[in-house]
């Protein structure tokens, strides 16, 4: 009875992988290059994994690997600036390979660069999860992709340097688990797959001008957590419980393949705000000073990472009444000694760039209110203006935070004479964005929903 079991599931799968691993025409995105197409083919659609691996289907195919092809903002960024400046400036030329080599591998090694935009009614994006069968380069990052990395190419690994030897045969599958066993494919235990190079692989990128515009490993490695044995995985790909695949044994530990990240609660405790203040029964006119603590948490990495010039964090700091009501924005003083500082307060100048200063109008840099403490990358380009195209950064000022950093924010308030004899509350609040709603407006996309990380409040007594 086991073994006619086991042949059912067999055929099953071999049904599924016919039906969308096989189907050119159904996969074929309208590719007439027969060589394209096969390479394309080399790789099993994630349904065919859906056979065996429901759990982690249903987990990946609402995740941000899922959409790295499909997500509104890459689309637009990519469609609308990166290869347009790709086909017009000699020094960017590589964009139209190099971003599809992270965002959609399996079109980067069929060799089909750019592929065929997305049609607006499959556009994904963590806010707008659609589902339906993924086409060839609409696969963005997939199961059978990353299963059948061996390795990547010299001592460091960025700029999607994997190894992916794959066949029109059903390669063996790579992972972590020991002991692995599948009636449809062979497996192997990686250790690669446990480490944090693997990811390093795509989230480490070095510019034509030589500048790290996304360091997310390199960070890790920087930080204390490689010394505590804890991983990428170890959060992003957090333990369960349960059975790999649907005939495997119970394990005690695989990994979930949610892939959180800054587009998920993942933000929300990431650091901690604490309000310093000497006392709260103050005066009207009266001059005090505070400070706020800002405490880096949790991530393995610097906060924000990964597109840092886009993602921004910034602590707002005001005076509020019982009903909410904000009475009154404390704003960062600015530091006269320092030229970068004004990178990290906010403004609605129109001062930051699409593209490279020389090609495009400027937008307002923040859509945030002006004069709260921001901390994020401020790339320049060439003609010393901030750039939201990382392909045109010479420069990268910075001031986000290092994991378990701690930052001391000096505040000076004079107490308003309006607010004599009231009792009110001092807030603070620190924000995350996944990018300026001035930024998503020009690109023809939804503006993003603020998350709150952290907030401490105290309450004031003001006399007159």
């Amino acid at each position: 009875m086991r073994k006619s079991r086991y042949l059912v599931l067999i055929a099953a799968i071999f049904f599924i992988s016919a039906i969308f691993g096989a189907s050119h025409g159904k996969f074929s995105q309208n590719i007439t290059d027969e060589e394209t197409q096969k390479k394309y083919n080399y790789y099993d659609n994630p349904q065919v994994c859906l056979g065996c691996h429901i759990e982690k289907f249903e987990m990946w195919k609402t995740s941000q690997m899922s959409k790295a092809f499909t997500g509104d903002f890459f689309q637009a960024q990519y469609n609308k600036l990166a290869i347009v400046d790709a086909g017009r400036d000699e020094k960017v030329k590589g964009l139209k390979a190099g971003c599809i080599g992270c965002h959609s591998p399996s079109a980067y090694k069929a060799g089909d660069y750019p592929p065929t935009p997305t049609s607006p009614e499959k556009i994904d994006s963590f806010w707008n999860q659609k589902g339906g069968i993924k086409l060839f380069a609409d696969r963005g990052v997939f199961c059978d992709f990353c299963h059948t990395i061996e390795n990547f190419e010299g001592k460091s690994p960025f700029n999607h340097n994997y190894v992916s030897n794959a066949t029109p045969e059903i390669d063996p599958k790579r992972g972590d688990l020991e002991d692995p066993w599948s009636p449809y494919h062979e497996t192997e235990t990686s250790e690669l797959h446990a480490d944090a190079k693997f990811c390093g692989i795509c989230h480490n990128e070095l510019n034509d001008f030589g500048v790290w515009v996304k360091a997310t490993e390199i960070e890790y490695q920087d930080g204390p957590y490689p010394s505590m044995d804890i991983a990428c995985q170890t959060c992003h790909m957090a333990p369960i419980a349960g059975k790999p695949a649907k005939m495997g044994p119970v394990r005690d530990e695989n990994h979930g393949h949610w892939f959180g990240g800054g587009f998920t609660g993942f933000v929300e405790g990431a650091a901690k705000i604490t309000i310093n203040i000497e006392g709260t029964d103050l005066k009207a006119g009266e001059k005090i000073n505070f400070s706020i603590k800002v405490h880096h948490l949790a991530p393995g990495h610097k906060f924000p990472t990964g597109a840092s010039e886009e993602r921004d964090v910034w602590l707002h700091v005001g005076v509020y009444d019982k009903e909410g009501n904000e009475l009154d924005h404390i704003k960062i003083p600015r530091n006269p000694d320092d030229p970068n500082d004004k990178y990290f307060i906010t403004t609605n100048r129109k001062v930051a760039y699409p593209t490279h200063s020389r090609y495009s109008e400027p937008i307002e840099r923040d859509s945030l209110p002006e004069g709260d403490r921001l901390y994020h990358s401020a790339f320049i380009d060439s003609d010393g203006n901030f750039t939201y195209a990382q392909w045109y950064a010479t420069k990268d000022i910075e001031n986000r935070l290092e994991p378990l950093e701690e930052k001391i924010e000096q505040y000076q308030w004079t107490v308003p004479d309006k607010l004599a004899g009231q009792t009110v509350v001092l807030r603070a609040v620190l924000n995350y964005r996944r990018m300026p709603d001035s930024y998503a407006k020009f690109l023809g996309i939804p503006t993003r929903p603020t998350l709150e990380v952290s907030r401490d409040e105290r309450l004031l007594e003001i006399s007159k």
